[in-house]
């Protein structure tokens, strides 16, 4: 074939695959439904119609429950088909820096089964405020993949097929070659998680950041409404965003975009994990939290803090809460940084929404008070037109639901045509 002739195969397989995909989603939203019906919706010609539902049904992904109504006219009943919704299952993993969520969906993305254990650390105890000695990446995507066996397992669906893995680590990682790219919290560098799972599981992977995955499940379930033009801010263990644009996941060329956390702001001169000076992550992150409460006992300032051996962001919030005046300065503190950082999305991304995401999120009007006000300050008139800034409402759930949605995403039950992300 010349180079200057059409590519016909190309666009007759993309025309199948969109038909194939409106066909699904008309059995999968509107069922029970006839393949008559289904042509009616679709404008597609009865045979085109009933050839794709042949090849659903023998995926398993549409299955035929008997028949309908018989019309006025009268006539052969329709036959109807109903989505197979356990026909494969979708995997979403978070592995934070703390804790590790497995949440198995079906193929409509519904939860069936879930588990949830510390991230692995081995080694010695760390100095006071350094994070813990990482475990080998590879063991803990073995154990990953293991604890998926186990949950599908439970579930009572040890032969169900695995469409999609969605995996979320707390770190820069390049979506288009999954690999997690540096993850300072778990002390990962190039660490080839798609390539590891994939071989574990027999399933496709797809590897995104937290911030990315919390950001699409805020927007479809959570906090942002579907508005389309979502920036969330994810302050925990690190600092990161997730930009969604048009309601695609905007991941830039190398699939880093949205590390905020990673910027360096000036006057800052403390050391970051990823091995910088004054990264805003420094200031503006739950660590950071307790380093700021730390210096002020430490400078002899008066708090029920000096009562506690070994505190946590959790006991400095808890603090807060109750009155204590040391650490809703420090809760405040953070919370102008985080506004520093918000204002930094409004001006480059120019969001209909901004949500705060991370187990930060979880303090409240103490640490959102003065993120607004900073965000208000430090960003542009035009920008900040008509932009709200919200907490995240599925809170710790975010991320590992995220990762089932974009696991959802890439399977082959949407073709990427029906949902985006």
């Amino acid at each position: 074939m010349r180079s200057d002739e059409p590519r016909r195969g190309a666009d007759h397989n993309v025309m199948r695959e969109v038909n194939r995909s409106l066909v699904l989603a008309l059995v999968k939203e509107g069922g029970p439904v006839s393949r008559a019906s289904i042509a009616r919706s679709t404008t597609l010609a009865k045979p085109t119609v009933s050839a794709i539902v042949d090849e659903l049904i023998a995926d398993g992904l549409v299955r035929e429950i008997g028949p309908g109504s018989t019309a006025v006219s009268g006539g052969r009943p329709p036959i109807l088909l109903e989505f197979n919704a356990r026909s494969q299952l979708v995997v979403g993993v978070h592995i934070g820096a703390r804790r590790t969520a497995i949440a198995i969906g079906d193929a409509a993305g519904e939860e069936i089964a879930r588990r949830e254990f510390p991230t692995p650390r081995p080694g010695a105890a760390p100095p006071a405020g350094a994070p813990p000695a990482p475990a080998d990446p590879r063991a803990v995507l073995r154990l990953v993949a293991t604890e998926v066996r186990a949950a599908i397992a439970g579930a009572g669906l040890p032969g169900a097929k695995i469409a999609a893995v969605g995996a979320v680590l707390p770190g820069l990682t390049d979506f288009h070659t999954g690999v997690c790219l540096l993850a300072p919290n778990l002390g990962w560098r190039d660490v080839p998680v798609r390539d590891i799972l994939a071989a574990e599981l027999g399933a496709p992977v797809y590897v995104h950041n937290a911030g990315q995955a919390a950001a699409v499940a805020e927007n479809l379930e959570g906090a942002g409404e579907r508005v389309g033009d979502l920036a969330l801010l994810y302050a925990g263990t690190g600092l990161s965003a997730g930009i969604l644009s048009d309601g695609r996941v905007f991941h830039g060329v190398g699939g880093t975009a949205g590390e905020i956390g990673h910027n360096a702001v000036p006057g800052i001169d403390e050391p970051c994990n990823c091995g910088n000076i004054g990264c805003l992550e420094t200031v503006a992150s739950g660590p950071a939290i307790v380093r700021a409460a730390r210096r002020a006992l430490a400078a002899g300032e008066a708090s029920a803090l000096a009562e506690v051996d070994e505190f946590d962001a959790r006991d400095v919030a808890a603090a807060a809460q109750a009155g204590d005046d040391v650490a809703g300065r420090v809760i405040a503190g953070v919370g102008e940084h985080l506004g520093l950082a918000a204002s930094w999305l409004i001006n480059a991304y120019n969001p209909a929404l901004v949500v705060v995401g991370g187990g930060l999120a979880a303090i409240g009007d103490l640490l959102l008070d003065p993120l607004r006000a900073a965000a208000a300050r430090h960003a542009l008139s035009p920008a900040l037109r008509g932009v709200e800034i919200r907490a995240s409402v599925l809170g710790p759930d975010a991320e590992v639901r995220g990762a089932v949605l974009l696991a959802l995403q890439h399977s082959e039950t949407y073709y990427r045509v029906v949902f985006r992300a």
